[in-house]
């Protein structure tokens, strides 16, 4: 769990400056349902209580001044997520970002897969994913 943990750390930080600082609207995309999917998700998933950052009434109810204050992996919907990725499949003129995108992105999906189906562990090879 701590490397997946340090996998969506590393996502956040490749993503978050997309959101940021490239998109037309900073931060357009964040919707109130995604905050309650981070919520719902950390708890299940993680056992991670959220209310104590959850306010209630605002828009977004863990958005601040800095950004998101939910950590990486207990909203891996937002951690994921560039309106870039979204629209075209790849960051367009930076084949390098979107080769680290999606090479943080197989490896995320591995270990989630491996936990989700232990039984199964093995079964997702992701070193085998080509990345174009």
């Amino acid at each position: 769990m701590k490397q997946l943990i340090k996998l969506y750390k590393q996502m956040a930080d490749l993503t978050a400056p997309e959101c940021a600082t490239t998109c037309r609207c900073p931060h357009s995309c964040c919707d109130r349902m995604y905050c309650d999917e981070a919520r719902s998700w950390s708890d299940k998933k993680w056992h991670v209580d959220l209310s104590p950052l959850y306010i209630e009434g605002q828009r977004l109810p863990f958005m601040r001044k800095g950004g998101c204050v939910v950590e990486p992996h207990l909203r891996p919907t937002c951690t994921v997520h560039t309106c870039a990725i979204n629209g075209f499949g790849v960051k367009p003129n930076d084949p390098k970002w979107t080769k680290k995108y999606f090479r943080l992105r197989s490896r995320i999906d591995a270990l989630d897969f491996e936990d989700a189906y232990p039984d199964m562990n093995g079964a997702y090879e992701h070193d085998e994913v080509e990345i174009l």
